[in-house]
């Protein structure tokens, strides 16, 4: 891994669903349990980790299907597994007073988590994510793996070549949404990339994952109110340059979710976590104190 994006040494813990790998750093009270979104790992956090963990304690699993996870043999990779594994993980080792961090992909499953535990959730942050049909635009990537026969035919064609077909397509999506490509970022999608395209778990997990995702806004689209009904503190913090969840989702969920806060940080693009990383440690490590003062 490149020196700009060091992350701490990884453990495991058996779920019932499989074993996770996750990165753990610093202590105290409340944990913050930092949660990837899709074609990523806890890796995305990188620095950001390591900024909050001087003065908390962070966990930053690699959901089941990503990263150095293990699922079982036969897992159905779906949203449903997305949020069976957020729980099992926060169960496993014993979380009772968090802060759910949740990016893109993994941002539902912690908004739902918390709307059912709002007596273990002392917060919520969410970064450059989703729920219902806030105007989101998908990415061209996932739109052609949605298209009739086309989409399928890709997606036989990404198994059967692998990294030939799949490295190109996520070295040019992962380039994107970048609001300014360095060396670093380039380095962290290699890192990314080498992972992904030689795991046959994440393939299939993003295949599976993508081929829910109107499914599942539709489902989340019918239980907004859930957003209405989070009792615990929320932060908003979105990078401004993200060219498919612009700032107007992150508006929309400052008006849908009560005592919410927005932090919007205009010249990144849709990993903030990783391009503003200083940043957001100091928005999120001025939030956790602002929810330690209410405990």
């Amino acid at each position: 891994m490149d020196d700009h994006w060091p992350t701490p040494s990884g453990k495991r813990v058996e779920l019932a669903s499989g074993v996770c790998h996750y990165r753990e750093a610093g202590d105290g009270r409340p944990t913050i349990v930092l949660l990837h979104g899709l074609a990523t790992d806890s890796r995305i956090y990188g620095r950001l980790q390591l900024l909050l963990a001087e003065t908390a304690h962070t966990v930053a699993p690699d959901l089941l299907g990503w990263g150095f996870s293990e699922p079982n043999e036969g897992l159905a990779f779906s949203f449903d597994t997305v949020d069976r594994t957020v729980a099992q993980f926060i169960e496993a080792r014993g979380l009772e007073d968090v802060v759910l961090v949740g990016h893109e992909m993994s941002g539902p499953a912690a908004i739902r988590w918390a709307a059912a535990n709002p007596e273990r959730t002392r917060g919520l942050v969410l970064l450059n994510t989703y729920y219902g049909w806030n105007s989101a635009r998908m990415p061209p990537v996932l739109k052609v793996l949605h298209a009739p026969v086309v989409g399928g035919v890709l997606q036989l064609a990404i198994g059967a070549l692998r990294t030939k077909l799949f490295d190109p397509l996520y070295r040019w999506q992962m380039g994107r949404v970048w609001a300014a490509r360095t060396p670093q970022s380039d380095a962290l999608t290699r890192t990314l990339c080498e992972t992904i395209s030689t795991s046959a778990f994440a393939r299939r997990a993003l295949h599976r994952i993508n081929d829910e995702l109107p499914a599942q806004i539709n489902a989340n689209q019918r239980r907004l109110d859930m957003l209405a009904q989070l009792q615990c503190r929320t932060l908003i913090v979105w990078g401004g340059r993200d060219p498919y969840l612009g700032p107007h989702v992150a508006r929309q969920f400052r008006r849908l979710i009560p005592n919410s806060e927005l932090h919007l940080i205009h010249d990144v693009g849709h990993y903030v976590q990783a391009e503003a990383a200083e940043d957001v440690a100091g928005a999120i490590g001025a939030f956790v104190e602002r929810c330690r003062g209410e405990a």
